[in-house]
Parts: structure tokens; sequence; C-alpha cells
């Protein structure tokens, strides 16, 4: 075999040796092919390769299949007829030899040869499949996504067998070199919004890419407002529906949670179990769930507002029992109500974070003895842990859990500005509020929609009420984006 001019084997592969900071876990492998006339070396990072496939598909194949002597040949029969692996590509730089070997490739080196053969060789730690965490239902399946970002590609497949789904991966994060997918269905998605995402995609510039949420923040950081713009869902069912509609699905790997844009505000409170009750039923379940959602952001509000400004507007026997209750309690009602609110938030937070042998006590201790304790020292009122209590248990019935951050920030605002206003601020806030809400758009898709601006057909279909699943189905997913608005120069020019 004719042999060119390159660097000799061992100074190759102690330059890859030195780029990857001599660590121990890398690997290497020298061999002598048949006929004693090419060395070849074989590098690896031991614990996300199959050491059982590089033996038995790249080393055993080696050692015992002649190779040609022709060096234009030599690669191409290498890759055709020798090395049994399914994805194997030619590299010829050594920046792209090291993302490879970190992507869990095996690289082949050469000597004399310049070419470098990656052979994917992957194999990294998966977890199996689990119930999924962030929504769970009653009906339906009980599997929710992993941290594969290719596992769960194949669980959306899984529901949607149409050759028209498309998946696009590109890598970012400059350390991490992350996978990202963006899944959509071709004959269905909006064009206009799919172009967005890859725009703002591609002005990524971030070191590390570790969670989904760091795709998220990047894509809604022009939007300055504490409701979530991108939803995120652990369950194959509900992304596989939402491509089905038309939107947007986003993997991210290392995350067992998908991101689905365009995101609406009406979508944060439609529940799986909506999908697998009759339709008659969801017309009082999901009504029930909007009005209890709002009553849980102004009960504590109104009870502050009622109390220290507008004693008058309540009935009198009412009024007689919570002023039966205040002569033996020092502090005024906004900081009891605060003060049980925020015992309240670091209740939760600390039983969804804590272990779980321990998260029955943190509770039980919470609710009981510390309800129980505070009324007895005359510290707060009965009547505000009611209140509390009632608002907390309204919240949690927000089927997507993202939505209940802005929950927190909208009650504790809420209490403040009542404190402060009594009903004129709480009026002054919503008011504030829905024009906030009017004013965000998610991906140039209004964030009320279909409720403002006001689409009855959509509104019929699947907001407030389900429609059955055959009038749902029929319907062709569309988006109502707002109409780019006439320059008035230009009319004046064309007039």
């Amino acid at each position: 075999m004719n042999i060119n001019h390159v660097a000799p084997l061992e100074e190759r592969v102690s330059r890859l040796l030195t780029s990857l900071s001599d660590s121990s876990d890398v690997k290497t492998r020298y061999l002598k092919l048949p006929g004693g006339l090419l060395s070849t070396c074989l590098l690896y990072i031991d614990g996300i390769v199959d050491t059982a496939s590089i033996q038995e598909h790249i080393i055993e194949p080696l050692l015992n299949d002649p190779t040609p002597e022709e060096e234009e040949l030599f690669i191409p029969f290498l890759i055709q007829s020798v090395i049994q692996v399914s994805d194997i590509e030619v590299v010829k730089d050594m920046d792209d030899a090291i993302g490879k070997l970190v992507d869990g490739s095996t690289l082949i080196l050469f000597e004399g040869l310049a070419d470098i053969l990656a052979a994917d060789t992957s194999k990294w730690e998966e977890r199996s499949l689990t119930n999924p965490k962030g929504q769970r239902t009653i009906e339906g399946p009980d599997v929710g996504f992993t941290e594969s970002r290719s596992g769960n590609v194949a669980l959306l497949r899984k529901y949607i067998k149409n050759p028209s789904l498309h998946v696009e991966t590109q890598v970012y994060g400059e350390f991490t070199s992350t996978s990202v997918s963006l899944i959509y269905l071709e004959n269905m998605v909006d064009g206009d919004i799919l172009n967005e995402i890859r725009n703002k995609l591609k002005k990524i510039s971030l070191d590390s890419v570790i969670g989904s949420n760091y795709i998220s923040e990047y894509l809604t950081k022009e939007s300055k407002t504490i409701f979530p713009l991108v939803m995120n869902s652990d369950r194959p069912d509900v992304a596989a529906a939402e491509v089905l509609e038309g939107r947007v699905c986003i993997m991210v790997d290392g995350t067992p949670f998908a991101l689905i844009a365009p995101a609406v505000f009406m979508q944060f409170f439609q529940s799986s179990d909506d999908y697998y009750i009759n339709s008659e039923a969801t017309k009082f379940i999901r009504p029930m769930r909007f009005i209890l959602f709002w009553l849980s952001l102004y009960i504590p509000a109104f009870y502050v507002a009622f109390t220290t400004f507008h004693k008058g507007l309540l009935p009198v026997n009412l009024l007689v029992g919570f002023l039966a209750q205040r002569e033996s309690v020092p502090f005024p009602t906004v900081f009891e109500i605060l003060l049980v609110f925020v015992l309240t938030e670091a209740i939760y937070e600390g039983s969804s974070r804590l272990p779980q042998s321990v998260v029955i006590t943190i509770s039980l201790f919470g609710a009981i003895v510390f309800g129980q304790a505070s009324v007895e020292a005359q510290l707060v009122q009965p009547i505000t842990l009611v209140i509390i209590s009632t608002s907390f248990i309204l919240s949690s019935i927000i089927p997507i859990a993202i939505m209940s951050y802005a929950t927190r920030i909208i009650k504790l605002s809420l209490i403040l500005i009542a404190a402060l206003l009594g009903l004129y601020g709480i009026a002054l806030f919503t008011l504030m509020l829905l024009v906030h809400l009017c004013y965000l758009r998610s991906f140039k898709v209004p964030y009320l929609a279909p409720v403002s601006p006001f689409n009855w057909q959509d509104m019929a279909k699947d907001v407030f009420f389900r429609n059955s699943i055959p009038d749902i189905n029929k319907n062709i997913p569309a988006f109502h984006k707002e109409e780019p608005m006439e320059n008035p120069e230009k009319e004046g020019n064309d007039s």
C-alpha cells in the first residue's frame, strides 16, 4: 500500500489525548492489521460506549478480514465490507473527531492515512420508562418521557405513525453539545411559527444547555412576563396531541420534559383526563376549573380588602365573627395573611424537594401542628388559616404545573395591593393584568386566543367546553395571528 506523508500514528493519537486533557477514561487500543503492513489505533471513552460491540463488530473484523493494498480502495472497503457498525463516517478534521469521540463514537486511526473513521458505538446509561410525574391522570396511558431524546422521539412516533412527521436535530451549547430536536407535521405546522422558532434557535449562543428550560427561556427572553409562553409536558400523548394540532414540539437531550410552542393561556387548563372521559362530563369539570382558579387568586385579597377598608360591605353576622377573632390577635390582618401564605409556600417547596421519607412528616407537621399551635398561641385567626388553605387547595387544580409559579406571584401581588388600596387596588391590578394578557404573544399568536381576539369556532371546539372527539378531529388546525398593520406612509404614496 502506498503511504501518504502524514504525521505518525502515535503522534496523532497523542494530540487527541492531549486535547482531552489526558483523561483517564479515554481508552486506546493498538492493532496490527493482517499481513503486518498497517497499524491502527482505536480510541473511545469508557462508560459511554458499548465495549462488546467494539470487540465484536470492529476489532474482530479488522483482525480477521483481509484488506486491499490499494490506498484509494482501503477506506471504502472497510466501511462497506469489514466494520459492522450501522453508523460510520469519515472524519478529516481533528475537532470533528473529538466531537464524535465525546458523543460516544469510536475513532479508528491508521498509520499513514489522514482519514479517521468514526463508528457510532454509543451506549448511554438511561433509566427505563416510568410514570409521568408532572401530569398524572386517572385514565389514559401511564408512560412518561425519559432523559433520552432519541427515546422520546421514538415514543412520539409510536403515537404518530405518519411519514409527514418531521424531525430536525441540531447541537447547542459550546461545552455540553446538547442535541435538540424540532418535531412537527409538515402538512399541519404553521410555516411562520416554525420559521420564527428556527431563527431564534439559530441565534442561541449558550455555553451550556442542560435542560429544556435553557431553550425555553432563550426563545421567550424578549417577553418580560411571569406567564409561561412555552408549555412543557412529560406525557407522550399530550405532546402528540399538540403536534397533531399544528404545534412544534422541542425535545432536549437530558430532560424528560418536552417543550410545546406556541402556547396560549387556555392550554394550561386542559387536562389529559378531559380527553379520556365523556365530553358531557367535561362540560362541568373544565368550567369549574376556570372558576376555581380565579377564586384561588382573589379570595385572600378580598378578605384583606374587606376586613381592612370595607367592613361596612360585609354582612353583620360575618363582621361580628371576624371582630371577635381579632380581639386576641396582636397583628394586622395583612401580616397574618402574609405569614400563613409564606409558611404554606415553604411547606409546599420543602415537600416537593425533600426525600420521600420526610415529606409526610413535613406535611403533617405543617398542616396540623403549625395550624393548631398558631391559633392556640393567638398568632393568627382561624379564619386566616381557612382562607389561605382554601386558596392553596383551589390553586392545585391547575393541570400544568408550570402555571402555578405565575399563580403564586399574582396571589401575593393581589394581597399587597389590597392591603394598600382595598377593592380599588384589586380592580386596578385586575385591569392591568388583563391588559398584560391581551398584549402577550407566543410566537405571534395572541396569548388569550381564541377568547381575545374572539373566535367562536375555536371557542366552541375546545376551550371552556370540550366538543366531541369526532368534531374536534374534523377541524383543520389553524392559529389566528394578528394581521400586519399597513404602513401609513406607504398608503399615502400609493394614493
